[in-house]
């Protein structure tokens, strides 16, 4: 089976250089043209339902959205062996801001010193080309699994869309005893088997002030002036919370952990800060702000738990300021994303590193503050484990240039993955 992955080397690079070529930026990301973007998701599958077919499996269309489809393959098991599912994300973020790429267009695959440069490449077009080359080699070499074996190209990952995707393979039918969610495993190292992700929460916070003519600033802050009553600068409000939080952020440090993370792990990022008193001039006070965090909280804790501890936080610091105390911001929470947590006992990544083993020859250590094995952001494992579906993550790639200007990804580790995912279907399903 080894043999046969590296066999089909040139063949997959240049696959993943046809996905990369194919603008498949999610339509629904903020700030970008819907119109102009829809139906790429569907054309990156549309290339991969080809090779789908020719590697001997049978293809099924699933959408909610008829210009946005997943696409699922399906390589029938003889019986008797449990079922396993790989899952991959082909929707990718716009590329970064901060200047033009290095070698140009994002779209424009270039290979420099082993690794393809291009929009997509890490996150994760990659891991398409993996699983398919799992289920070619498979076919190259005949070998039919006791148990079936699923791929899953899903569209809308990228803007938290599960149902459109993940979700909506999983409720079509297509379900499995275990799946291994393909994103970049790296950090904290290449190819990490990775069963625990961290809880996602997106905080926006609404500060209301009250405008006044700048000229108005003395009689505002100044001994003797009016104060509040002539005007309350919304963005100096909002500064408050951003203090506020940052002092929670650093007795998270102390008071948040798990051992399959590194100390200090879990954060809360302001992210964005927008004020403004209705005109974009500074001739007024701003009478609105709003704040936007991006918060990473433990797999284990309730994730209501965590809202009610942000948001009861912040009002015990507006109940400090005169204004804040008598108009409290409002709260908005546009994303939840759930942690993964499957322990490492369970026989699925214990399964995933006796593979692994074969394939370096190198044993995997079990999880440890000093070798943590957790993926450093959101993905579909967790909807996946939510329907009662075991999980871990496997993949090529480094999420350290995902979402990043000259995003890349090691062509060697690409086969690699390719390699223990293979080793791991085959002892997880059975061979017939």
């Amino acid at each position: 089976m080894l043999q046969r992955i590296e066999a089909r080397r040139e063949e997959a690079v240049e696959l993943l250089a046809e996905l990369v070529r194919v603008n498949s930026v999610n339509p629904n990301y903020p700030g970008v043209d819907r119109a102009a973007l829809i139906g790429g998701e569907t054309r990156v599958n549309e290339i991969l339902e080809g090779r789908y077919e020719r590697a001997g499996l049978e293809t099924h269309w699933v959408f909610e959205d008829p210009e946005r489809r997943a696409l699922v393959g399906v390589r029938a098991g003889a019986g008797g062996g449990r079922s396993l599912l790989l899952n991959g994300h082909v929707d990718t973020v716009p590329p970064a801001a901060g200047g033009d790429w290095t070698h140009g267009s994002p779209w424009e695959p270039v290979i420099l010193d082993g690794s393809m440069y291009g929009l997509g490449s890490t996150d994760m077009k990659a891991s398409a080309v993996a699983m398919w080359l799992v289920a070619q080699a498979l076919e190259d070499a005949d070998v039919r699994l006791a148990g079936e074996l699923q791929l899953h190209s899903v569209v809308g990952e990228e803007t938290g869309e599960y149902q459109l995707g993940t979700l909506a393979c999983i409720r079509a039918g297509f379900r499995a005893d275990g799946a291994i969610v393909t994103e970049p495993s790296n950090p904290p190292r290449p190819l990490t088997i990775t069963p625990v992700s961290a809880g996602f929460l997106w905080l926006r916070i609404i500060v209301e002030g009250l405008s006044t003519h700048a000229g108005n600033r003395p009689l505002v802050i100044r001994p003797g002036g009016p104060g509040e009553a002539i005007g309350v600068n919304a963005l100096e409000k909002g500064a408050k919370l951003v203090r506020a939080l940052q002092e929670l952020e650093e007795r998270w440090g102390l008071t948040k952990s798990h051992p399959y993370f590194s100390p200090g792990w879990f954060t809360i990022m302001p992210g964005l800060f927008h004020a403004d008193p209705g005109v974009p001039f500074p001739a007024y006070l701003p009478n609105r702000a709003e704040l936007h965090w991006g918060i990473w909280y433990p797999p284990q804790e309730d994730e209501d738990d965590v809202v009610r501890e942000i948001e009861e936080h912040v009002l015990a610091a507006c109940r400090l300021d005169p204004w804040l105390a008598e108009h409290p911001p409002s709260f908005d929470w546009p994303l939840r994303y759930p942690g993964l947590q499957t322990s490492w006992e369970h026989e699925l990544p214990q399964t995933m590193a006796r593979a692994w083993e074969r394939v370096t020859g190198e044993p995997v250590p079990p999880p440890s503050p000093q070798y943590p094995v957790n993926f450093g952001a959101a993905m579909e494992g967790t909807w996946l484990e939510r329907e009662g579906i075991p999980s871990i993550v496997f993949g090529p790639g480094d999420l350290r240039v995902a979402h990043a200007k000259d995003e890349h990804v090691s062509l060697d580790e690409m086969i690699a993955a390719a390699k223990g995912l293979a080793a791991c279907a085959m002892e997880w399903c059975g061979v017939a």
